[in-house]
């Protein structure tokens, strides 16, 4: 059994694979608790003790990190309670499946190489615009395994925590589609300028893309991903476990 961890700003969430690459289970734990790898141990085993899941039969770990500070308790965690050494996802062991020109930085992160890593397992002969929405939304484009370049914007939630947080009289909201852009009271407004100005910079910088692109596949994942996607037609699928799927491809090709 694989454990695979994708560990973002706001979250950690692992997951469990059987030998086909199936989904067994996966949990959700705010990345914000401090933890050692003996409390980060004790609540994945609450977690999966409830859903009877065996962690004896752990015989791999892969992390996929944004937060680097937290990468040592995720070593630790492998070593203490698996006896696995984890592989991390890093450019470095992805070898040709992603090549970056010389003048692109190597900081691609490890959430943006695995989604790309499996939307070319998925659409191996397609070019690609891959649109994550997490905490940032980024955009990455693929060609022939060459990756041409991205974009990252705030994402949702965190558009909504900055004007919460940095003007005093606007409240925090809860994000969901407005009925019209002729907001009536304040909550009304900062989701109708939320929405529309995300879809309208979603709708530009696609636009920009297709135009030095020759027919590319636009794929969209992540938590706001689904709303978005219903509405932005040039969006072509929905893939609400790319990331996580993406762990299991990583694991099966370089771990």
């Amino acid at each position: 059994m694989i454990l695979a961890f994708d560990i973002g700003n706001t979250h950690i969430v692992p997951v469990f694979f059987d030998s086909e690459g199936n989904i067994i289970e996966s949990f959700r734990i705010p990345t914000g608790l401090v933890m050692t790898e003996d409390t980060l141990f004790s609540t994945i085993k609450t977690l999966t003790e409830y859903k009877n899941i065996d962690l004896e039969n752990i015989d791999r770990v892969v992390v996929s990190s944004v937060v680097p500070h937290l990468n040592e308790i995720f070593s630790y965690l492998s070593k203490k309670y698996f006896n696995v050494n984890p592989v991390f996802v890093t450019l470095n062991k992805i070898n040709d499946e992603i090549i970056l020109p010389a003048d692109t930085e190597r900081g691609l992160g490890a959430d943006r190489i695995i989604d790309i890593l499996h939307a070319k397992t998925l659409y191996p002969d397609r070019e690609l615009i891959i649109i994550d929405f997490g905490t940032a939304i980024t955009f990455d484009v693929i060609k022939d395994s060459v990756y041409l370049g991205g974009c990252i914007l705030p994402g949702i939630e965190l558009s909504i925590d900055a004007l919460f947080q940095k003007a005093a009289k606007l409240p925090k909201v809860y994000f969901e589609e407005p009925k019209s852009v002729f907001g009536k009271n304040t909550i009304n407004q900062i989701n109708a300028g939320i929405y529309y100005s995300n879809i309208g910079a979603i709708k530009e910088i696609l636009s920009q893309y297709k135009e030095g692109l020759t027919d590319p596949f636009i794929i969209a994942t992540g938590g706001q991903g689904k709303k978005i996607s219903e509405v932005v037609e040039d969006i072509h699928l929905y893939i609400p476990d790319l990331t996580l799927n993406g762990l299991y491809t990583f694991a099966k090709k370089f771990s």
